[in-house]
């Protein structure tokens, strides 16, 4: 479940995250702390812990007030911060607050301008893979904004919440003390960008986005074009040391034509057999002849006298008409 409400002067986005049914965080209260714990109260949640994404004053404004109204109901706020941005915290943050402000955002040092209330101390240092306080959030390192900027992921739920690491169609300020755009691009490219492109990013101020439209349209995330690829010259083809072997061509004259297959001769026996009527008998490849007695061995013999003919037929035939008979 997230819930969004945005609160202070910078119009901060400051979310109510619960991965199960009762208890929840709050992720950068950065001012109306009664908007918060209304909020809260509206969706029956039980806060157990603050988590901020990085140290700057207009995501923790409201966190000495709100864990200060909760302690007189009873409940315990831990605030959650990475190592780099603890400074922002406790004794001495008001100087550090300063130094990162003074040139860059002059506006918001008018919250420490006369009796500014003391900033809490950070309770729990959150590290790379952390568990954000037993919820269903791993915590991601991206410096860039800020030395110590972080963002939280649930892979279950399928969200993002990026801090000022990256905005809708853009990135967080890299122009103050701390920041380098050399770290941010290299935590974009590393820790958001190879994340499922479905997921939800929910930024520090802003509409929310997704993976896939800041793929296509943050210039972040675009990478350089690479170098066109220089066309090879063509091999040199060496040449060989031995000269080439001459074919030899035969006159198409001189070629003999081959000579046509000899059509073969039937047997003698078919021929007479044909002459007389009879059946052929069958081929001596396929099958073997029965064996004859009596008058067909000697009509075998008789044939077996007779040379053997062709069987082409001659230009002419030697058979000749019947002519007419002369007279009656």
């Amino acid at each position: 479940m997230v819930e969004r409400v945005v609160v202070g002067p910078w119009k901060t986005n400051c979310y109510i995250f619960s991965s199960s049914k009762k208890e929840c965080i709050i992720i950068d209260p950065g001012g109306d702390e009664e908007e918060i714990a209304s909020r809260v109260d509206v969706l029956n949640m039980v806060p157990i812990g603050i988590a901020l994404t990085h140290g700057h004053v207009d995501h923790l404004a409201a966190l000495g007030k709100l864990q200060s109204g909760y302690a007189a109901r009873g409940y315990t706020l831990p605030i959650g911060v990475s190592s780099a941005d603890r400074r922002f915290l406790g004794s001495g943050a008001l100087e550090a607050h300063k130094e990162s402000l003074k040139e860059n955002a002059p506006g918001e040092l008018a919250f420490f301008a006369g009796d500014a209330p003391e900033l809490p101390k950070a309770d729990v240092k959150l590290r790379e893979g952390d568990r954000v306080f037993n919820m269903d959030l791993v915590v991601l390192e991206t410096p860039g904004h800020t030395a110590g900027s972080l963002c939280f992921y649930s892979e279950k739920e399928g969200v993002l919440f990026s801090g000022d690491t990256l905005f809708f169609d853009g990135v967080g300020r890299t122009d103050i003390p701390g920041g380098s755009e050399k770290k941010l691009r290299e935590s974009i490219e590393k820790k958001i960008a190879v994340l499922p492109p479905e997921t939800r990013v929910f930024p520090g101020h802003g509409p929310f986005t997704t993976v896939e439209r800041e793929r296509r349209g943050n210039p972040f995330f675009r990478q350089p074009a690479p170098e066109p690829k220089r066309a090879e010259p063509p091999k040199r083809v060496e040449p060989s040391p031995h000269p080439p072997t001459k074919k030899r061509i035969v006159a198409a004259s001189k070629v003999r034509p081959s000579k046509p297959r000899r059509v073969v001769a039937r047997s003698v026996a078919r021929v007479a057999a044909s002459r007389n009527g009879k059946p052929k008998p069958a081929s001596t490849r396929t099958a073997k002849r029965p064996a004859r007695v009596g008058k067909q061995t000697a009509s075998r013999k008789k044939a077996a006298a007779v040379p053997r003919v062709r069987a082409t037929r001659p230009a002419h035939s030697a058979r000749r008409r019947p002519g007419k008979k002369k007279g009656r």
